[in-house]
């Protein structure tokens, strides 16, 4: 599906964006539509290409195809390059393409000598899950040992036909140098480094832009309550059971979001009145309650990617206090903007939750100023475009 925006009339580069839509929404989604909104107030002629999971919903046909249109989809490269030809575009910037665009919208931008950049938001190019994350621990085994070891283990969607598909794809875009001749991405210089075996030297050639959010801040900030904060799935992945099972302090702790683990979640709740469960409630609604909150809590198992939670609570001068792992402790400890503790360590959690306290006006004055100096649509515009001239300029 193609459609055009119309940003403006400077003389800027024209943008394909291609995004492949999952049946359930995320972060990947929120960033791509973030990136359009960007280009077009920026004045961007910005034209986009998706495809949605739902096409595969009633069709025993597209199914039985999967296995080959996910390594190369024709329907994607005759499309693909029939927009860029017909719109002039100057550079094409991918965001997922698993599993219906596949990597034949690259082929279709280079044969068109059009230059393509891939967006990182997981680790689906070198981990069949793409989140390194297996029998509930920190998992690296395809990376070390090569992509089988998720066929073994059944690691996508925990089917070993639907990971060997995956797989299959991953193995022939690898022996084709398909994912050495892409420009890539990376939201975190962490996510970064876990790509330095596929890529080599090439890596070096790479970018580092992190994620940013449209947020409207009040003119005053609210008085804060002392209660603190979980947005998030309510997946055990996502340490929301490890949380309410030990919020012993006297503090309200309010859950938003929904997931699989929502009824244990209301029954924590009413075994603990400090446990207020909010459901899924309007972005507004949220923010503030997280402007009034001492901290935002993420106590996540996974490295993640870029969590766009983490710069909502920054830009409301909001606190975070993380597990150690991944890019949210990165993030947390580069800009001083909270504490990270131990994961899954009850007592290293009450810790981090007395250290915030002690120190909340220096935490809550850097979540602002790394806000300002790193994750407004300004900030970020100013990186991608940049990005944008060197690609170019090396076609």
């Amino acid at each position: 599906m193609a459609d055009t925006n119309r940003g403006g009339a400077s003389k800027k580069e024209r943008v394909l964006m291609v995004h492949n839509f999952y049946q359930i929404g995320g972060g990947e989604h929120t960033v791509f539509e973030n990136e359009q909104k960007l280009l077009t107030n920026n004045g961007h002629e910005l034209i986009t290409y998706t495809r949605d999971n739902s096409e595969l919903k009633g069709s025993i046909f597209k199914k039985l195809l999967l296995p080959f249109t996910t390594v190369f989809s024709f329907k994607t490269y005759r499309e693909v390059k029939r927009i860029i030809k017909k719109e002039s575009i100057d550079i094409v910037h991918c965001h997922n393409t698993f599993p219906l665009i596949s990597p034949s919208v690259y082929y279709a931008a280079w044969k068109c000598k059009v230059p393509v950049i891939q967006t990182i938001h997981n680790f689906r190019f070198i981990c069949a899950n793409g989140v390194f994350f297996r029998d509930d621990k920190t998992c690296e085994e395809c990376l070390a040992k090569g992509l089988s070891c998720g066929i073994r283990h059944s690691c996508y969607r925990e089917s070993k036909i639907q990971t060997l598909v995956l797989v299959n794809m991953l193995w022939v875009h690898r022996m084709l140098g398909t994912y050495k001749k892409l420009r890539y991405i990376f939201l975190t210089d962490f996510n970064r480094s876990k790509f330095r075996k596929l890529l080599g030297d090439n890596l070096d050639k790479q970018f580092t832009k992190p994620n940013f959010e449209y947020i409207t801040l009040p003119e005053k900030m609210e008085e804060r309550d002392g209660s603190y904060i979980f947005v998030g799935r309510l997946d055990k992945i996502k340490g929301i059971d490890f949380l309410v099972d030990n919020w012993s302090m006297d503090k309200d702790l309010y859950i938003f979001g929904n997931g699989a683990m929502e009824e244990y979640v209301k029954n924590a709740c009413k075994n603990n009145p400090r446990i207020h469960f909010m459901g899924f409630q309007p972005q507004d609604l949220i923010w503030g309650y997280l402007a009034r909150a001492t901290a935002m809590l993420f106590p996540t198992d996974l490295y993640e990617g870029f969590p766009m939670t983490i710069i909502e609570s920054f830009a409301l001068g909001t606190p975070v206090i993380c597990s150690d792992i991944g890019n949210g402790a990165d993030i947390v400890r580069k800009e001083q903007a909270g504490v990270s503790y131990k994961r899954r360590d009850p007592e290293a959690l009450l810790a981090a939750v007395k250290q915030v306290e002690d120190n909340f006006d220096l935490y809550s004055g850097n979540a602002l100023k790394a806000y300002r100096e790193h994750y407004t649509p300004e900030a970020n515009y100013s990186l991608l475009k940049r990005i944008y001239e060197e690609v170019s300029d090396c076609e």
